[in-house]
């Protein structure tokens, strides 16, 4: 195998690596969005049960409606407050992600590199070679013609 393939593959690796931690970065992106909705979802069922609360109090006194919306408020605040845990472990994951993929893109730049300065050395030998053949029959040629 040559030394050029070699840092295709390697470069191929990389590629590979990129995709699958680029599928997952935005997966992950999906999700936290999916949190985030839930808990604005969350925030306008609790001023409508807040509200619920305000009339309840603002006429005669309902206690029985008044209990269960604050319970329901209760539980949706803990609700709340857990999805909130999750959304920021997905923040420490995806700032993980993203230091893996600028790992991969620059390994994957450097293989990248390595096989284009490969390919021009043996491109610069090659010319080299066939300066000298060149060279060689032309003197053949010189020593040739004067004799």
């Amino acid at each position: 195998m040559a030394d050029s393939d070699i840092w295709k593959l390697l470069s191929g690796k990389e590629s590979g690596s990129l995709e699958r931690l680029r599928a997952k970065l935005e997966a992950t992106v999906a999700e936290q969005r999916r949190l985030a909705t839930k808990m604005a979802e969350i925030d306008n069922y609790v001023g409508e049960y807040t509200d619920r609360i305000r009339q309840a109090s603002a006429g005669k006194a309902d206690f029985k409606v008044m209990h269960h919306s604050m319970n329901l408020i209760a539980q949706l605040t803990d609700a709340k407050g857990q999805l909130q845990k999750v959304h920021a472990e997905l923040e420490g994951s995806l700032d993980g992600l993203r230091q893996k993929v600028l790992h991969h893109e620059m390994e994957r730049l450097k293989f990248n590199k390595l096989g284009l300065k490969q390919e021009q050395r043996r491109a610069a030998s090659q010319e080299k070679h066939e300066t000298a053949i060149s060279d060689a029959m032309a003197l053949q040629q010189f020593v040739g013609a004067r004799s």
